[in-house]
């Protein structure tokens, strides 16, 4: 079978772009011709630059050719999207229309109902936007970047395409990572047709089982900013001296956060980590803490936690809900709340065999985010979309 994936990219790589390209190293290695086409949107300041780059974002013709003699030089079974936005447009789905190659599309985040993709305004979940054909309290909050014109653009794309209905006539199949973000987009403003929705996570390789003593800390791993909810998991552990904190990872409040809690000896700021290192950190760890206040794509963070054995303690909250059985591979706490994160870890250290919950971890890895099991899903959905142009 012949995948085109086609990804716009931005200047940091993300989550988005690793899914990508593990997903088309995979097809590769199981013997598909699998290729990504990359379009590429650069930040700038300029206000006349935003503004083209605002209008080729509705539709971008050079995009649009870019992608027809791609499907004509390549020949695709299926085109594979993971995001659009900005360079790319919606124009790339008229082009795969013409040529009528089905697609399928990832949904990573929540940008088709929402400016800023997280539904989460002042460190609180808001769905104000989810239901509205042009959701202007977006624009009216500055949603997306802090500027009401980047917001205006954004729900200006998706709004004229939903009249268009181009989201539920030109994108064949929708997978979604967690059966939460299938419901909340399935039955959004964007009115998908129920069969036009599935599930499938991501995957991650297998980083080893860790060991079943575990040193004496837990671990938070990923981006220190207000969404992450690592400002809760720093005053819970403030006021337990006795539990040690390792923070691994960048981001925007790391220098205010480090400074503000310097004094407190058991909370570790590692910085930023290569992976393997990350991962034999994790290892050792007592248990992955996700404080997380948005309700977040599928972290593959908590399928490496997994893959390593490695229990997980996290908000009860979207993903993290969906992918965390309490008491089984982890533990739950309440949203923005440090006064239960402390609750959570004392039960969690109260449990009279951790080892199960290590045994337990490892067993949902195997279950769910194996690379084996992804490509049985991907192929299954490939092939459907295959055969159903073959017999139309």
């Amino acid at each position: 079978m012949r995948i085109l994936f086609i990804h716009n990219r931005y200047q940091q790589p993300g989550g988005e772009e690793r899914a990508v390209l593990s997903e088309c190293l995979l097809l590769q290695q199981k013997g598909h011709t699998a290729e990504i086409l990359y379009f590429d949107t650069e930040q700038t300041n300029s206000i006349s630059e935003k503004m083209k780059q605002a209008m080729r974002s509705v539709f971008n013709r050079r995009s649009y050719n870019i992608t027809l003699q791609k499907i004509n030089a390549f020949n695709p079974d299926i085109i594979h999207v993971h995001n659009l936005f900005f360079e790319a447009s919606p124009s790339v789905l008229y082009a795969a229309k013409k040529k009528h190659i089905p697609v399928v599309a990832t949904i990573h985040n929540y940008r088709l109902i929402c400016s800023n993709a997280l539904l989460i305004r002042n460190n609180s979940i808001c769905e104000l936007c989810v239901q509205k054909t042009f959701p202007l309290h977006g624009v009216y909050y500055k949603c997306y970047r802090s500027s009401a014109l980047a917001s205006a653009t954004v729900t200006g794309i998706t709004g004229i395409y939903k009249l268009l209905n181009n989201w539920k006539n030109n994108i064949h199949t929708y997978i979604f990572l967690t059966e939460f973000a299938r419901k909340k987009i399935v039955h959004s403003s964007l009115r998908l047709f129920e069969q036009q929705g599935t599930v499938k996570p991501n995957f991650t390789n297998d980083r080893g089982m860790g060991e079943i003593n575990r040193e004496n800390f837990f671990l938070f791993a990923g981006r220190i900013s207000s969404e992450k909810g690592v400002d809760f998991l720093l005053k819970a552990f403030s006021n337990m001296p006795g539990e040690q904190l390792y923070i691994a990872g960048d981001g925007p409040l790391k220098q205010l956060l480090q400074e503000q809690y310097r004094q407190f000896t058991n909370i570790h700021f590692k910085g930023r980590l290569e992976n393997n290192d990350l991962i034999e950190l994790m290892k050792k760890s007592k248990a992955l803490l996700f404080p997380s206040l948005w309700y977040e794509g599928l972290p593959v963070t908590i399928a490496e936690a997994f893959s390593t054995g490695t229990p997980v303690l996290a908000s009860k909250l979207g993903a993290m809900e969906t992918m965390i059985t309490d008491s089984y591979n982890g533990l739950h706490f309440n949203p923005g709340d440090a006064e239960d994160i402390k609750r959570t870890v004392k039960a969690f250290n109260h449990f009279t065999d951790k080892t199960i919950l290590y045994k337990n971890a490892r067993q949902t890895y195997l279950d769910f985010y194996t690379p084996e099991k992804h490509y049985e899903s991907i192929m299954n959905i490939y092939s459907k979309l295959v055969w159903k142009k073959q017999t139309a």
